[in-house]
């Protein structure tokens, strides 16, 4: 009973884990994985030196604490680790929010695939007849179609990202910021924060019922306030000019959330 106590004492866990962690940011970044960001990652020649390093040490973190499994016969690749978890490393720049600590697993498919029924447990046998680039589940794991999250990486113009929008759903999940204001530093900002995000929810679920189009949000992003809001974090890592300009208020809530601006790391870049 002792011996079991000791070994699941949280603080000796932690103290386990740190060590992990110094001991394999101490080793060098592979250089070949370095390639795999300049080519498949456009977001790392945007961003500085310093947050660069800090990309790469949360990368190795999460490659080397998730599970990766492919499915429909795909091998995941260390290419495909690495283009995959930086991506998911952006969201963690400014604050590492424990490094999506209730993703035990992330699940690449070659293509889209249909996602299990709701009811069921996701790798039940029971699939719906929705086809999905991307999925998260509440502690659970992050499934993807490597055919989305390749050419999204590499081209961000376009204002989507599978990637940024599963692992912002397991932000969500994790801290309830549907629900409930997170820690910015700002008490105004904080008492804002559920309005502020309700208010546009609306407003765009209002819209997409009338017809209209919009040149940030989906129309997917109306079904819920959830997904509203991971299509706003692609919106403001992918297009954050756009985003601020538009929808000046989110934008705020975003980066004093994330504490990174993403609309200078475009700027920079001219």
């Amino acid at each position: 009973m002792h011996v079991l106590a000791r070994y699941n004492n949280p603080m000796l866990l932690s103290w386990f884990r740190d060590r992990r962690r110094q001991t394999l940011l101490a080793a060098p970044f592979p250089t070949w994985w370095e390639g795999f960001l300049a080519k498949n990652v456009a977001h790392y020649g945007l961003i500085s030196p310093t947050e660069q390093t800090n990309l790469r040490n949360i990368t190795r973190i999460l490659i080397a604490e998730k599970q990766w499994q492919g499915c429909g016969s795909l091998f995941v690749t260390e290419e495909m680790k690495v283009t995959i978890a930086a991506q998911a490393a952006l969201l963690l720049l400014g604050n590492d929010h424990r490094y999506f600590q209730h993703v035990r697993k992330v699940v690449v498919f070659p293509t889209e695939f249909r996602t299990p029924v709701a009811e069921d447990g996701w790798e039940d046998d029971g699939l719906s007849e929705t086809p999905l680039a991307g999925r998260a589940v509440d502690r659970g794991p992050v499934l993807l179609a490597w055919d989305e999250v390749l050419p999204e990486g590499r081209n961000p113009s376009g204002g989507v990202n599978v990637v940024i929008h599963e692992f912002a759903h397991q932000l969500d999940f994790s801290e309830r910021l549907t629900t409930r204001a997170p820690p910015l530093g700002d008490g105004e900002l904080e008492s804002r924060w559920q309005d502020i995000l309700t208010t546009h929810f609306e407003q765009h679920h209002h819209a997409i019922s009338r017809g209209k189009r919009n040149p940030l949000f989906t129309a997917h992003a109306a079904d819920s306030l959830a997904e509203y809001f991971a299509n706003a974090c692609e919106a403001f890592y992918c297009r954050p000019a756009t985003l601020k300009q538009l929808y000046p208020e989110v934008y705020r809530l975003l980066a004093a959330y994330f504490k990174v601006d993403p609309l200078a790391w475009f700027g920079r870049r001219g």
